[in-house]
């Protein structure tokens, strides 16, 4: 003989471990935020199901009507989290309903009459068949499960409504016999089958949970697969890129190693000429021994570049070699540059006496001015003044260029310097746009900077900013003999 309290504790204990359960893999899969519905579901129908093993079903009204409630708002929380786990919207509508009835009607039902049992039990087997019912349909509609256990939960749930059909039954043929439902006899056989189907609903929705946790982990192989073939693809098209970046690079570099060969031949024959000159002429004046020895200085300044520039192709420490200069020997090379030349008298240079000594490349330094001053000399009125001026600053040199003539537009302040760039207000025919660009990739050698500001009269001030000491060579090198 199966002992209804026994059972009903029985019951709620598996329910209760179940509710539990789920509260566990709900907190350790937050993905599947269904579960909390199931979770809540099932503790909340522990609940009930507790309060009713310890009064049965006479108990006081309040007491009844509570552990009811427990038992029938769980159900509707199980059969709505059942249907959202399974890709389904649910029907809010609904469940909403089977509450509403279910609130509504076991205060009637304890007024109006308390001591009918009968109605209470049909009334509950009709909102649990309403229930299952919505299952076996959420089931049905699904296909992410596997058919084998889609139908094992379908015929469970199958089962379950016989069972409850079976209860009403006995329900209604024993409905003026309120002693005979409330024997063990009849209530123990369904609670030990409910026992039996709530352990087989666990465990199919076990197995639905791992399908869902195996299904996602392959969805997101696959991304993660086709994530690294698109990676690939990337990186096949990267070193392609770069393949061709390089190839482009060189034929760069091969066509300047050309160029800058070729410049040996002119320069060469200019300074062969001169020197032809310098010995042909019998009487030559100052000005033209001058002007033939800047020309040649010039073409040995450049010469000299051309052979760094070769050389650093194939060392990389070839292109830049640092000694110590002397500011004010350093404008006498740029002034001797200009010697001669109509702009020579507009050259006003000046530098501080307390000047210390700057590590450099003295060719790039030379050229750097030069190509300042040639800008200034060329966009500036004829008999303006230009200033050349060098100063101390803290931990570096300051050289200064200053014009009096057009300026640089503000709108385009940012881009002067750049390479084959030149202001809306020069000349077509006065330059190339390279100068600037020139002298600011010879002080990146140095670490050093120009800026071009406004004059206060008008013109242009152009500062190179050299730190010091400057990039000197090793130090046995730097100390002077």
């Amino acid at each position: 003989m199966l002992d209804l309290p026994t059972l009903l504790l029985l019951l709620t204990v598996t329910v209760t471990f179940q509710g539990l359960i789920w509260l566990l893999v709900w907190a350790t899969q937050r993905h599947l935020y269904e579960l909390r519905f199931i979770a809540a579901g099932f503790i909340i129908f522990a609940g009930g199901l507790l309060l009713q093993s310890f009064h049965g079903y006479v108990s006081p009204p309040a007491l009844l009507i509570t552990y009811n409630y427990c038992i029938h708002i769980g159900a509707v929380l199980i059969t709505h989290g059942l249907a959202r786990f399974l890709g389904q919207r649910g029907n809010p509508p609904l469940m909403l309903a089977c509450i509403a009835t279910t609130v509504l009607f076991w205060p009637a039902a304890i007024a109006i009459a308390p001591e009918n049992i009968a109605v209470r039990i049909i009334a509950s087997d009709t909102i649990a068949t309403v229930l299952v019912g919505y299952m076996m349909l959420s089931v049905g509609r699904d296909r992410s499960q596997p058919s084998v256990l889609r139908w094992f939960t379908f015929g469970l749930f199958a089962t379950d409504l016989i069972a409850l059909n079976a209860r009403t039954v006995v329900a209604l043929l024993h409905y003026d016999n309120q002693a005979m439902l409330l024997t063990n006899a009849v209530q123990s056989w369904y609670f030990f089958y409910f026992n039996i189907f709530i352990t087989g609903l666990f465990l199919s929705l076990l197995l639905m949970v791992g399908v869902r946790l195996s299904a996602d982990l392959r969805r997101k192989n696959e991304a993660l697969s086709d994530e690294v073939a698109q990676r690939s693809r990337l990186q096949d098209r990267l070193t392609a890129s770069l393949d061709a970046e390089k190839a482009l690079h060189e034929e760069q570099h091969q066509l300047l190693r050309m160029v800058t060969h070729e410049f040996r031949t002119p320069l060469a024959i200019i300074d062969r000429a001169a020197e032809m000159i310098d010995v042909v002429l019998d009487e030559k004046t100052d000005t033209v021994t001058r002007r033939l020895a800047s020309i040649r200085e010039a073409v040995q300044r450049l010469l000299q570049l051309t052979d760094r520039f070769l050389n650093t192709e194939r060392r990389s420490d070839a292109l830049l070699q640092p000694e110590r200069i002397d500011i004010p020997a350093l404008f006498d090379i740029v002034a001797r540059h200009f010697d001669g030349m109509d702009a020579a008298p507009r050259l006003r240079f000046a530098a501080d006496a307390s000047l210390p000594y700057y590590w450099g490349d003295l060719d790039m330094l030379a050229t750097v001015l030069i190509n300042l001053i040639d800008n200034a000399v060329k966009y500036s009125p004829e008999d303006s003044a230009i200033d050349i001026v060098a100063q101390a600053a803290p931990d570096a040199i300051l050289l200064s260029v200053t014009d009096r003539g057009i300026g640089i537009p503000p709108a385009e302040a940012g881009l002067i310097g750049r390479r084959f760039f030149r202001a809306s207000n020069t000349k077509p025919a006065t330059g190339t746009g390279l100068g600037l660009h020139n002298a600011r990739q010879l002080l990146d050698y140095h670490h050093g900077r120009l800026s071009l500001q406004p004059g206060p009269a008008g013109g242009t001030i152009a500062t190179v900013y050299l730190p010091l000491p400057g990039p000197a060579p090793a130090i046995s090198e730097a100390i002077p003999a």
